[in-house]
């Protein structure tokens, strides 16, 4: 999940701010701004002590979005606990900080984060979708596919939530909920290749062979370069028993990097 950045500060300084102090600030929640920009500006507007309790907060947040960016996801949390402290109103703070809990493997924080960011802000799409995912890592799909249900109650065009909740149905063998998820998805963003592949796993599973044949065809078709799209086809042509026709398709995956162990044992033996 992408982290927000606040953007409130500059609207709420006060008018004898210094000239220096205005443009740490403006610089602290520029979305233009480099990551080792918005350290420093962040910083240097924290330590002016010119700041109110909520430019505070989001001053810390700016920077904590800074320091996840960077991957020191210790500092980003410090950070957003720091914020929390100031202003506990903010809801972007604790979507931020379940964000890098799911970054740091703590996919129980961040469910935890989430639902705090989502009683302050309850039809942040972002948020439900970044739930949805912590609750997959938890194995918990059903509670997963609920959280994604209810992001697309919310948007109906985000494409992103549709594909998630067919992924959600999928884990609970739900063949026809994920057929209709991706099929959304596809309808929404027909150029995704990843959609007609994750497709093409649900009609696979269904036993319709030529349907999921014909997807993996357009993903390829849409990206030519998808290495896992060739090697699920050319696996649908060799275990059907059309070996010449999916040699091609299973060493083209490999040279374009896909490699597992029967791969590699294939083209092992294609090498004899």
């Amino acid at each position: 999940m992408k982290p927000w950045l606040a953007a409130a500060l500059i609207a709420l300084v006060s008018g004898t701010a210094s000239a220096q102090v205005s443009t740490h600030i403006e610089q602290c929640q520029a979305g233009d701004a480099t990551i080792g920009d918005l350290i420093v500006h962040c910083t240097a507007a924290i330590k002016s002590g010119r700041l109110t309790a909520e430019q505070e907060a989001r001053a810390f947040l700016n920077r904590g979005v800074a320091f996840f960016e960077r991957e020191q996801y210790s500092l980003a949390l410090r950070d957003y606990g720091l914020a929390e402290a100031r202003d506990p109103r903010i809801a972007t703070i604790y979507a931020n900080r379940a964000n890098t809990h799911v970054r740091m493997g703590n996919p129980s924080q961040a469910v935890q984060d989430y639902d705090r960011a989502l009683s302050l802000q309850p039809n942040d799409t972002q948020s439900l979708i970044g739930k949805g995912a912590a609750l997959i890592q938890l194995s918990q799909f059903a509670e997963a596919a609920q959280s994604y249900t209810r992001a697309v109650q919310i948007d109906p065009e985000d494409a992103n939530a549709w594909f998630n909740l067919g992924i959600a149905h999928m884990r609970l063998n739900d063949y026809n909920g994920a057929m209709h998820d991706f099929g959304r998805v596809i309808a929404l963003s027909p150029e995704d290749a990843e959609a007609y592949v994750s497709r093409s796993r649900v009609r696979q599973a269904q036993g319709d062979l030529n349907a999921a044949y014909q997807d993996l065809s357009r993903a390829i078709e849409i990206d030519p370069a998808y290495s896992f799209a060739y090697y699920r086809r050319g696996r649908i042509l060799h275990d059907g028993g059309r070996k010449a026709e999916a040699r091609n398709d299973l060493a083209t995956a490999y040279q374009l990097g896909l490699d597992t162990p029967w791969l590699a044992e294939y083209v092992a033996s294609l090498g004899q």
